[in-house]
């Protein structure tokens, strides 16, 4: 990435593993980072963050349930915290 779109994804992101410290869908991942466009929110914040291994599925084995969420990892909220002070 480019340091213009890292400065421009960074408060989505920041916004989007806020929304994680409880469990969360991808909609209301989605409505925290302020995207409409959901093929983009999944391909442009969510995947990275899943392989980045800061979010995880709650239904790992069933990624397309509808009652899939997904939740911080311990690195997810080492990120969290440390991007809060």
């Amino acid at each position: 990435m480019t340091p213009q779109v890292t400065d421009q994804a960074a408060p989505q992101v920041a916004r989007v593993l806020g929304a994680a410290r409880s469990d969360c869908s991808f909609a209301n991942f989605q409505a925290a980072a302020g995207l409409k466009d959901r093929v983009h929110f999944l391909k442009a914040h969510l995947e990275p963050l899943l392989f980045a291994g800061w979010i995880e599925r709650t239904i790992p084995d069933k990624p397309h349930s509808s009652k899939q969420k997904y939740r911080l990892t311990a690195a997810g909220k080492r990120v969290v915290e440390g991007s809060s002070r």
